[in-house]
């Protein structure tokens, strides 16, 4: 079985490829029509959310390009769900190639070339993150080239012409991580706790939406807490380390960090280095072995997944039916699950 390649794309490359495709006089393929999707807002949690199957063989080859990113431990189980979407869909004459572009953000500076590149080199369907509203254009071009698109992890509320979305509700988690956080404070008698807020990047439209949904809930539920800060961590375990370090050493009273996005396994190890387990807890996301160890650990309070196995790989055997059978996705947004995994329950989810 051929393993997936793994492909990383930079704008050089994307010069060379155009010079080449124009210098050669080869012509764009014909436009495919593509049948309408479902309504862009419209959600539904399918049945079949990690498991979906190709339903039947091509007569050509299907090459799908998957476009994410490698800069936390969050993304192997993505790439290994578009792994393994490549190895079933070779046995049905379908293929997946696993894109990194150059650069560590969602937006559109980073992914816009790449889905550019993506259109140069015809592919037959592409799925991507879509962190802000500036990937509209590139998204609507590769439809109107009779490419289909689907966004999965994060994507802009601006309404475009992707064919679906695969990933969690990230409003609805963070109004999720607010309530869980004001339960876990109000039990152990702190109903006045100081908080430090993290996010991935503000620039991110999923990213603030986990971010102000967590806001808007605990202050609801805690109105005496106390957010001492709000950053962004890139991302970054490194960054994270360092902020959550500043943090206790400026609030000497902390009890409690949020992580919407990546950082979550920095903050908690930065707590366990200042020794203050037991102390100061994390809320956080995601199933990472990493971040798990801390859940053990009591560190880590709370943590919310979002089924990325299912990210890297249903985006790209959906769009694989929806080309090969005429097959249109149940909803717009195709939710993930949003388990919330403690130390008390997580043996009840396989850890």
């Amino acid at each position: 079985m051929v393993s997936l390649r793994k492909v990383l794309l930079t704008v050089l490359v994307l010069a060379v490829v155009a010079a080449g495709v124009f210098a050669s006089g080869r012509q764009e393929t014909v436009t495919r029509e593509l049948p309408p999707g479902p309504p862009f807002a419209s959600a539904a949690q399918p049945a079949d959310s990690g498991s979906v199957m190709p339903i039947r063989a091509s007569d050509r080859p299907i090459r799908i390009a998957v476009i994410g990113l490698e800069n936390n431990p969050f993304w192997v189980p993505v790439r290994e769900g578009a792994e393994e979407a490549d190895r079933l869909l070779r046995q049905y004459n379908g293929s997946v190639d696993w894109i990194v572009p150059p650069g560590d953000a969602h937006t559109a500076d980073v992914f816009g070339n790449t889905i550019e590149a993506a259109i140069t080199q015809q592919y037959d369907a592409i799925a991507t993150i879509a962190g802000d509203s500036g990937i509209v254009p590139y998204i609507n071009r590769a439809v109107a080239a009779g490419i289909p698109v689907a966004t999965f992890n994060v994507e802009t509320d601006a309404e475009n012409n992707r064919l679906f979305f695969v990933g969690a509700d990230l409003y609805r988690q963070g109004l999720a991580a607010g309530e869980a956080m004001a339960d876990f404070f109000r039990a152990r008698g702190n109903t006045a706790p100081k908080i430090a807020v993290m996010t991935g990047f503000f620039s991110v439209e999923g990213h603030e939406l986990r971010r102000l949904g967590f806001e808007e809930s605990f202050a609801a539920a805690m109105p005496n807490a106390e957010i001492v800060g709000r950053v962004e961590t890139s991302d970054s375990d490194a960054n994270a380390y360092q902020q959550a370090q500043d943090f206790i050493t400026a609030n000497p009273n902390l009890a409690g960090i949020y992580v919407a996005a990546g950082g979550n396994v920095g903050a908690a190890r930065a707590i366990e280095d200042a020794g203050l387990a037991g102390r100061v807890f994390v809320f956080a996301y995601d199933f990472v072995e990493q971040t798990m160890d801390f859940v053990r650990k009591g560190i880590t309070a709370g943590t919310i997944g979002q089924q990325p196995d299912a990210q890297g790989r249903d985006p790209a055997i959906r769009l694989f039916n929806y080309l090969v059978a005429g097959e249109i996705p149940e909803a717009g947004r195709m939710l993930t699950r949003s388990d919330f995994v403690t130390a008390e329950n997580m043996a009840d989810f396989g850890f």
